[in-house]
Order: C-alpha cells, then structure tokens, then sequence
C-alpha cells in the first residue's frame, strides 16, 4: 500500500474507464483477467499497479502481492485462481417478494422481549452469528429475537456490508453453506454476500483475491438454501465486465447488491458507479433486484435499469438510539425534534414512528406533510387497533 501522506493523491488512483492503460500493464500475464489499470496522468508516480507497493518488510503486510511469492502462490490457490468461471453453477433458490425499503438495526433499543415492529428487519450479517472460529454457527429464531427486542413479521433480511474486520470473520468459516441453513431455520429469508473490500491503493491482485472471495461465499450462501445477493465489488469498467459475463453464466444470481457508504460516496464515484452498475445490467439481459446501502438518490436513479431496487437504511434505527423523532417538513424533507425515552415502550413507538415516517420518505413519490411537527410525540396514547401482540397495525408488505 501507499505511503501514508501519498493518500492525498488517493482520487488520483480511480480508474477512469476507457483510454490508454498504464505502461506496466502491458507485459502484466494477468492483464486479460484485470483489464489493466486506466488512471489520470500520475506521471512517473505509477507505471503499474506494483507502484502501489511500498512495503520494507512484506511480512508486516496482509495485501495480496507477488512480492510475497510463497503467501502469494497460497492465497491464489485458496480461491481456484482469480477466473470467476470456475465456481461452480449455484443451485436456484427462490427471491422472496421484499419491500422497496427496510430498515436495519445495529443493536437493541426494546429490551429482551421480542416484539413484532415490521415485516421485514434488516441486520448486518455477522450479527445474526454466534460463536469464535470453527464453533461460529447462526442465532436460533428465539436468540434473534432476545439479541434484538424484536421479530419481523415475513423474514429477517441480511446484509453483507460492513467494516472489514467484520467481514473478514466470514471468510475462513469452515461450512458457510451449513451457517446459511441454520439462518433459514432461524427466519432469514434473503442476504447480501460480504462486501471484501477492493482496495484503492493495493495491487490489483489483492482486488481480484477479493472479488473472487465474494463470488465463492455467494455460492456457498445459496448452496445453504438462502437467497443470496451477490455484492458486485468492483475498481474498473473490466471488474463490472466480468461481474455481467459471471452472472450470465450463473442463473441462480437473482439479485446483486452495492453501497455507496465509503470509497464510493463521493458524487463523481456515484455517478461512475451507477453507469457501470446501469451498463451491468443491460449485459446481462435479464430481469434482476438489486440491493442498494448508503445513498437514496443512486437507489432512486437506477430503478430503471432494474427489475426492483431495495434500498436497506440503518437512519431509523440510528436516530432512534439519538432520541430524534422524524418528521416531514412543510418542504416534504426529513427533520429531526429531540424527544425524551425513559421505558422501552417509549423507545419501541419512536422507532415504529421513525420506521414508517422514512419509510413513507422514501418510498412514496410525494411524501405529504406531517401536521403540527412541533407536537410532543404521545407515548401514552392507545391505537385504536391493536394485533395480537400489544402491537399497532403496520403497514401492509403487499398492496391489495
């Protein structure tokens, strides 16, 4: 990786698609497989993506780089090689009707009794896991409910984005296709495989050893029997090439996921990155969902490239825990009014309020205003309907 006060230059090291690949690729022997690098005039700071590489002790350093020959040759054997084709043809398990949007949780705001907040509840996916290494299995129903406070009504939807120390604990699991069954028996009835990060400044192996991990826990999570979304991680035009070719060949692929929460946030990588992923689905030529995290606008602008786009959004949850109650402003805009939670009943109707009232934001081409958004949320008012858990009517998962 760089040196640390070369990371200034980091939007520099994008690749801007089509041109005149660097100079080193040229007589790279993985070039068919890479594609080669294509960034703006670096001068003679990059002559190939070995630049990257400024390691004095290699064996201090976790990148995937043949200047490490023996870790190397180990770490290409451990994934068949960086061709995508050799993962086998995935079994065809059905995509369950989701909603346009869910919102996921992060921790429990209720307490241990679970209760029915929505149809359907997303989580980070090494949440729904318990245990360390070999003895790593997935949460039973009842344990999910306990860990979280609640319980969703059609199936418990997870996603694969998270911090790399995180998503690394999935890779050398020993039976993820065992995990993934236990999930399905537990409730979950769609995830999103691990986000592997393609890291900017790295060789471009390191980046194919990543895509390739994705690809092969997305298969060992649909072997299990839950519909998987593969996530299309990916750092040029070719890596998106290469997802399309994949897919094609893989008809079980039903669903692709992406976030736009880290290196992909800034305005010029969103609209880099929804072209590509526009362009990914023109290629494959067939109906597909895709899964979407981190920026509302990219979900909404891509609806036309795709079958369906889910949108999973943590805010509800995240403000709820800061004790802010959303509203619609009289511009149609999301704001926030700090409320007082002194019982878990409190703390369950702010984030059943903040749920819905997002949920309506997103998803509903206007949003009408709330009334009075200066009013005092009442904790102590009844619904007048109640189901049978104590709990009022949400809103239905299929329209009539």
């Amino acid at each position: 990786m760089l040196a640390a006060d070369a990371i200034r230059f980091a939007p520099t090291f994008k690749d801007v698609g089509p041109g005149q690949p660097l100079l080193g690729c040229g007589s790279c022997i993985d070039r068919k497989v890479c594609g080669g690098l294509h960034l703006r005039n670096t001068g003679s700071l990059l002559v190939s993506c070995m630049s990257y590489c400024t390691c004095e002790d290699t064996s201090q350093c976790d990148i995937v780089c043949p200047r490490k020959p023996e870790d190397y040759v180990a770490r290409h054997r451990e994934v068949d090689g960086w061709d995508l084709t050799t993962i086998p043809t995935a079994r065809t398990v059905e995509l369950p009707r989701l909603p346009d949007w869910i919102p996921l949780l992060q921790g429990n705001l209720l307490g241990r009794r679970a209760t029915a907040l929505d149809d359907c509840l997303a989580l980070p996916l090494t949440y729904a896991l318990k245990g360390r290494g070999h003895a790593t299995r997935g949460r039973t129903r009842q344990e999910l409910g306990e860990s979280y406070g609640v319980r969703p009504r059609h199936g418990w939807v997870l996603s694969g984005v998270q911090e790399d120390p995180a998503v690394e604990r999935i890779w050398p699991l020993p039976d993820i296709s065992r995990i993934a069954r236990q999930l399905v028996h537990a409730g979950a009835i769609f995830a999103t495989s691990p986000d592997f990060s393609t890291i900017l400044d790295s060789p471009r192996h390191d980046n194919l050893h990543a895509m390739k991990r994705i690809a092969w826990v997305w298969y060992h999570m649909t072997q299990g029997g839950l519909c998987t979304a593969l996530h299309v991680n990916g750092r040029t035009d070719h890596d998106f090439v290469r997802w399309a070719e994949f897919i094609r060949l893989q008809p079980a692929v039903k669903a692709i996921a992406f976030e736009f929460l880290t290196g992909t946030a800034t305005k010029q990588s969103v609209d880099q990155y929804c072209e590509r992923l526009a362009d990914l689905a023109a290629a494959v030529g067939r109906d597909l969902t895709l899964v979407v995290r981190g920026n509302a606008e990219a979900a909404r602008a891509l609806r036309s490239a795709y079958k369906q786009v889910v949108f999973i959004d943590s805010t509800a949850y995240m403000r709820s825990t800061k004790r802010r109650r959303a509203y619609l402003n009289e511009n149609g805009k999301i704001a926030y009014l700090p409320v007082h939670t002194s019982t878990s009943r409190e703390a369950r109707a702010l984030l059943r309020h903040n749920i819905h009232t997002l949920r309506l934001a997103a998803t509903e081409p206007r949003a009408p205003v709330m009334p009075d958004p200066q009013a005092r949320l009442d904790f102590n008012a009844l619904p007048p309907q109640q189901d049978a858990d104590d709990e009022s009517q949400q809103l239905a998962l299929f329209p009539q």
